[in-house]
């Protein structure tokens, strides 16, 4: 939450300290944001961002996914006030990257409040162990490590991300 020290954010209303991100944490999250951008660029299927705060009024709770995407028949047509806060639409695509101290706990408690809210695709990428946790809304899940490409074809037709260039981009 801002001008709170430590950082913190809004879980159930309950405010929770925010573990600052590392240098691999910014890596992945970045590149994942530039392969999105590009592919927003080339195909206009919607917008892609990085930490914006996702309310979800059903749930009470809101959510700062690492990098996310809306569908562009989902945007608002008036996008002025989502320019200036809060986004009140779910993304359709979420991605997480963990963080050195994250709790398995605190992964599948997020992992449910996403499927819950109703993202479509989230993916949760661990630096640590150089995978990807792929949840999909239909029940599709599996956990994916170079080499090799992951898609997020469900959501985002064409999509794909090369494993050893996501985890190259890491700092040495």
């Amino acid at each position: 939450m801002p001008g709170t020290e430590p950082p913190s954010e809004p879980i159930d209303g309950e405010v929770v300290p925010r573990v600052a991100p590392s240098w691999n944490h910014s890596d992945l999250a970045g590149y994942l944001y530039a392969c999105l951008l590009d592919h927003m660029r080339r195909t206009g299927q919607g917008r892609v961002g990085t930490e914006v705060r996702h309310v979800s009024r059903s749930a009470g709770r809101s959510y700062l996914p690492d990098v996310h995407v809306t569908l562009r028949e989902r945007l608002p047509t008036e996008m002025d006030a989502f320019r200036r806060g809060p986004i009140e639409i779910v993304p359709d695509f979420a991605i997480e990257v963990l963080l050195h101290d994250d709790r398995p706990m605190r992964v599948l408690d997020r992992l449910d409040f996403y499927r819950v809210a109703g993202v479509r695709l989230v993916w949760v990428v661990d630096p640590e162990t150089r995978t990807v946790r792929v949840d999909g809304s239909d029940g599709m899940t599996g956990v994916y490590r170079a080499p090799g490409s992951i898609t997020a074809e469900r959501v985002l037709p064409g999509f794909s991300v090369d494993l050893d260039d996501l985890f190259a981009s890491m700092t040495p």
